[in-house]
């Protein structure tokens, strides 16, 4: 029972930080309630970011249903993102509701570390059912051959442009990394974070 209690207070303080850096001047995360699904929000910002380098972009209120991210380019017209995601601990696999009104749909499945271990962007001009309100569709899922709703056939896997955008705000161990004590990221590379220290206790005790 204390495990429980000690998980819940461990949870509640994450939260209470991810809602503090919520609601900073200037945040690159959106506000919500739905923590994974501002995370993959988050996840999403840096991709359309490097995708639209010159545009403002701008999230959407709690209250908005036809996009999340707004791309604002000079002398053209707004585009709409609509972001949707699932974590590895759903057991359908199945999205929220899909609201006529996007340009892009990305969708985000994230993993029990709420890392992207899935990404794909679908254009509204490949989607005939654009306009309408979609409801029950499922995520698919990277090797699992026909996961999915008919209704994603047309996107595009695009996972390695994804974690390609994230590499430089983490951390992570890649495989050409392995049997180094630091990481390929910078001129001089970087520590793996909180690999470090126990890496090198074991280290030391050779």
């Amino acid at each position: 029972m204390k495990e429980i209690f000690d998980t819940i207070t461990q949870y509640a303080d994450a939260y209470a930080a991810l809602e503090k850096l919520q609601r900073s001047k200037d945040s690159l995360l959106p506000v919500g309630d739905q923590k994974t699904g501002v995370i993959a929000e988050f996840y999403g910002r840096l991709y359309a970011q490097q995708q639209y380098p010159e545009a403002v972009l701008v999230y959407g209120t709690p209250s908005e249903r036809a996009w999340d991210i707004i791309v604002r380019r000079k002398n053209q017209t707004d585009h709409k993102i609509q972001v949707k995601s699932v974590s590895a601990y759903s057991e359908t696999s199945r999205v929220s509701i899909i609201h006529p009104g996007w340009h892009e749909l990305y969708l985000i499945r994230i993993d029990k570390m709420l890392w992207p271990e899935g990404f794909w962007v679908l254009l509204a001009t490949d989607a005939d059912w654009s306009s309408d309100k979609l409801k029950g569709r499922t995520m698919p899922k990277r090797g699992a051959a026909g996961s999915g709703s008919r209704s994603f056939t047309n996107a595009a896997d695009k996972l390695p442009a994804l974690l390609e955008v994230l590499k430089p705000h983490n951390n992570r161990i890649y495989e050409n990394d392995w049997g180094y004590r630091s990481n390929s990221m910078g001129k001089d590379g970087q520590r793996i974070g909180h690999y470090s220290i126990p890496i090198d206790d074991w280290a030391s005790g050779l």
